[in-house]
């Protein structure tokens, strides 16, 4: 039974049967153990009110609530804390070590003599602090500790550019969440639109004055209207999950923001897009956490160099031996005795089978990379502001070109209204004007909502927290 039991246990050890921890075949799912499975209920933070003191929320109540609740932030946040850790943890070597030891137990040793072996068997307990201190590295530790301290300020200043991005993606879900609800308010209206023109030409058609067919296309332009509304609502559906998402909640918490239409639209940019490019070489986090990596890579590269030069470090030691020992049997000698040293130690690798030489070549090649990674960032960072800028232009003469367009479709489908009722126009003109007038709501809506976004585009794509 025992043996049973071994094998079996054997049999279950990945370092003697590893494929039973993979899936079976190509073709089967793997199942996974107990201890890999999620858990019942994952801890997820509850839930927000709908409202904020019983009023909608605005955008800047919604950013302070992604930035506290955001999952991203706080692991960004968390990995400059561990960062920042690394780089006390650099300053380690600057410090002493300082250990104890303590030996103790019963040891029997043989040993040659001219006629016979003997034995010595004691009794031992040896206490010991030793101290170490390196002297003199020629820049190893320097170097380290900048490295280090490079690589927090990186991973610190992408810690902001991560806020910078938690702010954007609230700023666009935000519009497109209030874009999406005024379009089932503008579908609410085409649609009460088509239903008042579908019972206009129904009355025509019972008076004689319109035929059959038209009496149809108004139903069908009616129906389509009905569509365009619950596709609308699907809209804020999508919308809400993209807002829940940016904000780090859950996607069934539906929260009421304010509506486009009390969103302020930008004003003109006050800088040309030269001056918002060298803005954005200068204040974009990412492109100094790029910096920072350049910054580091040299700091290795320099501890490579300093990895060919000799150390030079001290080492001390204090303890007590108390040995019982005897020399092939009685009598037993007792020996309590301090034991201390104090030394100097110059170590210099001579040879190390070429590692420092690759080292060295791999830092160059490293510190080469982030320059050249700098460089490309840089020409991104210029191109993102470069679109950013022509798309915000482009969208306010839209947004512009959209009003216009609005109050002309409604003043086109008036007259055809009237018109149709005196009998001098077509029920095709008029449902046509009135789809003119449908299309100029939601362009009206997504232009507005297309200029806001873009307005953020470009302080995102400058690496500013506020409107440039």
């Amino acid at each position: 039974m025992i043996t049973a039991f071994g094998c079996s246990y054997w049999a279950e050890q990945p370092e003697l049967a590893p494929e039973r921890f993979a899936p079976a075949s190509a073709v089967e799912a793997w199942q996974p153990p107990a201890d890999a499975a999620l858990p019942a209920h994952l801890s997820l933070p509850p839930p927000p009110s709908q409202t904020l003191h019983g009023h909608p929320y605005d955008l800047i109540e919604l950013i302070d609530l992604a930035l506290r609740r955001n999952p991203e932030t706080r692991a960004a946040w968390q990995e400059a804390i561990a960062t920042a850790a690394a780089y006390g943890r650099s300053r380690a070597a600057y410090y002493p070590y300082l250990t104890s030891v303590a030996q103790g137990g019963y040891s029997r040793l043989v040993f040659q003599a001219p006629n016979s072996p003997g034995a010595i068997t004691q009794w031992q307990f040896a206490p010991q602090v030793e101290l170490s201190y390196v002297l003199l590295d020629f820049g190893r530790r320097r170097a380290a500790t900048q490295a280090a301290r490079q690589q927090s300020i990186a991973v610190n200043l992408s810690f902001n550019r991560k806020l910078q991005e938690v702010v954007f993606a609230v700023e666009r879900a935000f519009y497109g969440l209030a874009a999406a609800q005024a379009s089932v308010i503008a579908a609410q209206q085409n649609l009460t639109l088509a239903q008042a023109n579908r019972s206009a030409v129904t009355q025509r058609r019972d008076l004689g004055l319109a035929t059959q067919p038209q009496a149809l296309l108004a139903i069908q332009v009616e129906a389509q209207s009905v569509y365009d509304l619950e596709n609308a609502r699907v809209m804020v559906r999508d919308a809400q999950a993209r807002l829940a998402v940016a904000l780090g909640i859950r996607a069934d918490t539906a929260l009421q923001v304010q509506s486009l239409q009390a969103q302020p639209v930008a004003a003109n940019l006050r800088l040309q897009v030269e001056q918002l490019i060298d803005t954005a070489l200068r204040q974009r986090p990412d492109l100094a956490a790029q910096m920072a990596r350049v910054r580091t890579s040299e700091a290795r590269l320099r501890q490579a160099h300093a990895a060919w030069m000799p150390t030079l470090s001290f080492s001390g030691a204090y303890g007590e031996s108390d040995l019982a020992y005897q020399w092939n049997g009685p009598p037993t000698v007792d020996v309590n005795t301090p034991q201390y040293s104090a030394l100097l130690t110059l170590q210099w690798d001579i040879f190390t089978g070429f590692d420092r030489l690759n080292a060295d070549a791999q830092a160059r090649a490293d510190a080469a990379l982030a320059r050249a990674q700098l460089q490309a960032a840089a020409l991104d960072a210029s191109a993102q502001v470069w679109q950013a800028y022509y798309d915000f232009q482009a969208a306010q003469k839209k947004f512009a070109y959209a009003r216009s367009l609005l109050s002309a479709s409604q003043e086109a489908y008036q007259a055809n209204l009237q018109t149709y009722a005196q009998g001098l126009s077509t029920i095709v003109e008029l449902l046509t004007a009135a789809r003119d007038l449908a299309s100029a709501r939601y362009t009206l809506i997504e232009s507005k909502a297309e200029l806001l976004t873009a307005s953020a585009a470009v302080s995102y794509a400058v690496g500013a927290s506020f409107a440039p």
